[in-house]
């Protein structure tokens, strides 16, 4: 099915960040490739963190490529997509589900893969970016972190499934994988001027000494301490617990929500009664540092989850959606202030909510860090926009951020709430207004009016490209990584959904076949295609006159995606 990521071999991986980066000097379409701008360090987990920033744990974390993209641009802390028991089919994820326009909203909340197949992806990432970065010069090979997300029971956790999935990333040379990346990279140690046997040979396989917890809503204060205690004194790892922001209190989360001009999102007031309440909270987290101190482990809370919130006006499909980014930047900062002034500097505070190149510098400032971003990567500029956060963040005395700063934590929420910046703009409420929901009516022409790049730079799972066909730009589809998450066409100015409208690169027939979108895919020096309602396969020669100019500028410019299967 179109719907379906597929998976990459290692070989294939790194053929096509080294040919992209020879021939376009960009990796995955990322251009503003990062270089460590500090000497300073941060300590975590007995790692050294050039700097404190990263993707959160969702879209931009799933895949191999994700997180190549994510360190280039210039991320140090990585935080892995969400694994569980359940996986593909059985999550149930409508499409699209991502909706991105301001704040953001999704309907997707773990790994797609299985717990084997996330493993494999996360060991190809970390082997890759062990090579680049040694190679390159780009940052410190031994300078950036990975850290595992589990959820969602006790059960679950304990599984056969996910327990192997915790342990081969904490000796990752057991795993096939790890053989075919050593294997491979021993094979072309020609192709690298700073990368040596020897180097290959000592590659760090204890990729993750964290664990991130993510609990469903509604799940019990017992069951959650349950989770923590086993990961803590069982599995012996550090831990942040994610934070729902209804520790706040309906009243509160209401209040925040319409000071900063969101009055329009709607919530259940149930999911207060069940979550975890902060009178529970307080006593468990006491309970929790202190397991972590007799373990010798940093004990912390992740600020925060996403928030349940209803569907109003067909954002995406369903009845109930999770809300990130701007909206939930209050919410974020108002349980930090809570947290921080019952526990000040003994709790450690990791950050998802909102953060952007507006706020961040503020954020570390406060002590809190490693600090994940997630909706400003599907906007905009993309993964291009780490590069400014690493600088902004880089820029800070590392020192001043080591612990948490109560006080700050409540300046900063003070003048946050007063700030235009953080409350919803004119703009933005004008365009909500034009158009509240998902879009429905599409351009299904294969060239767009306007080439803005837009779709390039906001997919996740950089899966779409654009090209140059008789001097004009093109916008070509790759079916193989894309879930059909529909960030895209959020942010399409035609509107187009550039995942089903556009001309898309199939890896073989059977792909070709499982999909409805027009396209092609290569094997030699033949072309199988569906085309303006015509089907066939041929000599890249015979092609018809349009569809060759396509073909033949997509293996000049782009031969990396071009592998025989077979």
């Amino acid at each position: 099915m179109s719907d379906i990521m597929y998976p990459v071999s290692f070989g294939h991986l790194m053929n096509h960040i080294l040919t992209e980066y020879a021939t376009h000097n960009r990796v995955y379409n990322v251009e503003r490739m990062h270089t460590t701008g500090t000497d300073q360090r941060l300590s975590l987990f007995g790692r050294n963190l050039e700097n404190p920033l990263g993707p959160a744990a969702g879209p931009h974390t799933q895949l191999a490529q994700n997180l190549v993209a994510a360190y280039v641009g210039g991320s140090r802390f990585l935080e892995l997509k969400t694994v569980q028991i359940m996986f593909g089919e059985e999550l149930g994820i409508p499409r699209p589900c991502i909706y991105s326009k301001d704040e953001a909203y999704n309907v997707e909340w773990s790994s797609e893969y299985h717990c084997h197949a996330a493993a494999d992806e996360y060991i190809k990432a970390w082997f890759a970016i062990k090579l680049i970065s040694k190679e390159w010069g780009i940052g410190d090979p031994d300078g950036f972190i990975f850290i595992m997300s589990v959820g969602y029971n006790l059960a679950g956790i304990q599984s056969k499934d996910v327990d192997s999935y915790m342990e081969s990333l904490r000796a990752a040379r057991t795993k096939p994988v790890w053989k075919e990346c050593e294997e491979w990279a021993l094979a072309n140690v020609h192709q690298f001027k700073h990368v040596t046997e020897e180097y290959i040979r000592n590659i760090d396989d204890n990729i993750c000494q964290g664990i991130t917890l993510s609990t469903m809503h509604g799940c019990p204060a017992g069951e959650i301490e349950s989770i923590c205690t086993y990961l803590l004194k069982e599995k012996h790892l550090n831990l942040y617990l994610k934070c729902n922001p209804t520790l706040l209190g309906y009243d509160r989360v209401r209040e925040l929500l319409d000071q900063a001009e969101f009055g329009y999102i709607d919530f259940d007031a149930h999911q207060f009664e069940v979550d975890l309440s902060f009178k529970e909270a307080v006593p468990m987290i006491e309970r929790l540092l202190t397991i972590a101190e007799e373990e010798g482990l940093v004990f912390g809370v992740k600020l925060t989850n996403t928030f349940p919130v209803s569907i109003h006006e067909k954002e995406l499909p369903g009845e109930q959606m999770y809300m990130s980014g701007k909206s939930l930047l209050p919410l974020s900062i108002g349980v930090a202030q809570l947290l921080s002034e019952t526990f000040g500097e003994r709790l450690p505070m990791s950050y998802s909510g909102g953060a952007d190149a507006k706020n961040i510098a503020a954020l570390f400032r406060t002590g809190i860090w490693p600090i994940t971003v997630c909706t400003t990567l599907l906007q905009g500029l993309g993964y291009n926009q780490l590069d400014n956060l690493a600088k902004l963040v880089e820029a800070e005395d590392y020192d001043t951020a080591k612990v948490i700063k109560a006080p700050e934590i409540k300046a900063f929420a003070e003048a946050m709430g007063a700030a235009p910046t953080y409350k919803k703009s004119a703009a933005a409420k004008k365009k909500r207004e034009e158009q509240p929901g998902f879009p429905t009516a599409h351009d299904k022409n294969h060239e767009c009016r306007v080439v803005c790049g837009t779709c390039v730079r906001v997919c996740p799972n950089r899966t779409n490209e654009c090209i140059t066909v008789d001097g004009k730009k093109l916008i070509i589809h790759i079916d193989e990584s894309c879930n059909e998450c529909g960030n895209c066409a959020c942010h399409c100015v035609q509107p187009c959904f550039p995942y089903k409208d556009k001309l898309t690169y199939f890896i073989d027939e059977e792909r070709l076949l499982a999909s409805d979108n027009d396209g092609f895919y290569i094997q030699g020096k033949e072309c199988g295609y569906r085309f303006q309602g015509a089907t066939g396969r041929t000599a890249i020669d015979a092609l018809p006159e349009v569809l060759k100019g396509v073909v033949e500028a997509f293996i000049k410019e782009l031969p990396y995606y071009i592998y025989d299967t077979h």
